[in-house]
């Protein structure tokens, strides 16, 4: 077998519902993933992106050359690494973005959110509820979905 195959490898899709691809100029391509929540699938890169800068922490790391640059979304919010001050209302999510709790929250649709003192069971990400309508998310979730958010008076992201 020449190297050329040695790279070759068949992925089995009910095996693996979704693969990565990185190419050497950083940029990204994900197969297969309309087979998985959009969310779900988020929320998975997040925790592997989370823990390969952990580890990356623990060891020396090179950078080559300039980062790669393309079009992509605003970073993950990381709740997972979040921390919460409940006095000051502020919560830190894992990537480090101070989030003023004690101001509402305008999405891109114009609808106001306002936290209400809980967080997510399985996350740790503040609870929004949406001021207009009977309808609560996680902070994560409803920028994912409905941002970019802002602050409607004070605040910072």
């Amino acid at each position: 077998m020449s190297d050329d195959f040695a790279h070759v490898r068949l992925v089995d899709f009910t095996e693996h519902p979704v693969m990565l691809l990185v190419s050497t100029d950083g940029s990204a391509e994900l197969i297969g993933e309309e087979t998985m929540c959009k969310l779900q699938l988020a929320a998975l890169l997040s925790i592997i992106a989370r823990d390969l800068v952990a580890e990356a922490m623990t060891e020396e790391c090179a950078p080559t050359g300039e980062p790669p640059v393309w079009e992509r979304p605003d970073e993950p919010l990381l709740p997972h690494g979040g921390t919460l001050d409940r006095v000051a209302r502020v919560w830190t999510d894992g990537t480090g973005h101070v989030w003023d709790l004690g101001v509402q929250w305008r999405d891109a649709y114009g609808r106001a959110w306002r936290w209400h003192g809980d967080l997510d069971r399985s996350s740790g990400a503040p609870m929004m509820r949406c001021e207009y309508r009977d309808d609560e998310q996680p902070l994560d979730v409803l920028r994912a979905m409905c941002g970019p958010i802002h602050p409607i008076s004070g605040g910072a992201a």
